[in-house]
């Protein structure tokens, strides 16, 4: 009876172990020693500012289309009190008193100041989120700014539209006491 391993055999599968034991182990060695241990670091610094410097230009892009809709809508309130003071001025001169649709106007105009200053506040808060250490804390804030700006142009166009319907109100009983 003949042997089941022979000695070519038992050599033939010592060879292939050792084989396929040593490639992956000298293959996974060959790129570490093929590049410096201080590229990792600086290919991963170069990431970072890569990322951040894509942070940056995303936020400013926001800002600018934030910032456009804000003061286009801070413009337009800004101008519709201008046009209330005006027709204030037109009832006040047919002999009403308008002091208090006057007084709500600048409410309006100063909830609209104050609008415009934590806008800015919010714009420089979400400028620098891109640098900051935590950056989601940042952002939160910046973003509650932001909000807090949206919620005061609110208010101003709440208190223009209440001396509105005031004015109106005064104008009408002007007019039904002109007509009899």
């Amino acid at each position: 009876m003949a042997p089941i391993f022979t000695k070519r055999t038992i050599a033939t599968v010592a060879v292939l172990v050792v084989a396929v034991l040593a490639v992956p182990a000298a293959a996974s060695a060959l790129p570490r020693m093929a590049r410096p241990a201080a590229s990792s670091s600086a290919t991963a610094q170069a990431n970072q500012a890569t990322v951040t410097e894509n942070l940056r230009n995303r936020i400013e892009n926001v800002l600018r289309a934030q910032e456009a809709r804000f003061n286009a809508a801070s413009a337009l309130l800004a101008k519709r009190q201008e046009r209330l003071q005006v027709l204030a001025s037109k009832v006040e001169s047919l002999g009403a008193d308008v002091t208090a649709v006057r007084a709500k106007i600048e409410e309006s105009r100063q909830l609209l100041v104050q609008a415009r200053e934590r806008e800015r506040v919010a714009a420089a808060a979400m400028r620098g989120v891109a640098d900051a250490e935590d950056r989601r804390g940042a952002f939160r804030q910046a973003r509650q700014q932001v909000r807090e700006a949206v919620m005061l142009l609110k208010q101003s166009r709440v208190k223009l539209r209440e001396a509105t319907l005031e004015l109106r109100q005064i104008a009408l009983e002007l007019e039904g006491a002109t007509d009899e």
